[in-house]
């Protein structure tokens, strides 16, 4: 017999992890998976931000736990809205969303507005290049227009979707 359909939001399971999160990233393979992605998508970050050490850098692990549980509530979500996988450039879109919302990175020297911006950036710049290369397309990477971008990063009020769009109008 197939499995009852839920209709009724009280009739669908509430959203949880398998594993049981905690403030330590060791803790979980899953989180673990994820940080080093977000890792690879800010491989240039320090030459960008012009800082001198890696370990200038700081950031808050519980604000990652929470970008990391909303991009994985969002994977359900087209999963059930959409009934298609959430792919790497809506899942990049949304890391930059939620630094830019979040803010969970800081720097003694460089306020938490401007670093988070730049870094978002630097994690949307990168998704473009990543996503060029794996599907043989090009970027359109004009100065006018990623200055344009990061200013739209800091001052604008940017949905998830008008980020996972910008992503799409850059890539030709």
């Amino acid at each position: 017999m197939p499995p009852k359909k839920a209709y009724k939001p009280e009739e669908f399971p509430i959203f949880a992890f398998p594993v049981n999160f905690s403030d330590d990233i060791t803790n979980s393979n899953t989180p673990e998976i994820w940080m080093n992605k977000l890792k690879g998508y800010l491989y240039n970050v320090i030459s960008t931000l012009g800082i001198k050490n890696r370990n200038e850098l700081k950031f808050n692990r519980s604000v990652l736990y929470e970008i990391y549980t909303r991009i994985e509530k969002r994977r359900v979500y087209f999963h059930i809205y959409h009934r298609m996988e959430m792919g790497e450039i809506n899942e990049g879109a949304l890391i930059c969303f939620w630094i830019l919302k979040l803010m969970p990175f800081r720097h003694e020297d460089i306020t938490n507005s401007l670093l988070n911006t730049k870094i978002a950036y630097t994690v949307f710049v990168n998704l473009l290049k990543y996503v060029a290369s794996k599907t043989k397309r090009h970027v359109n990477v004009k100065a006018m227009l990623m200055n344009n971008l990061l200013y739209a990063f800091q001052y604008r009020d940017l949905s998830k979707e008008a980020i996972m769009a910008l992503v799409e109008s850059h890539l030709y």
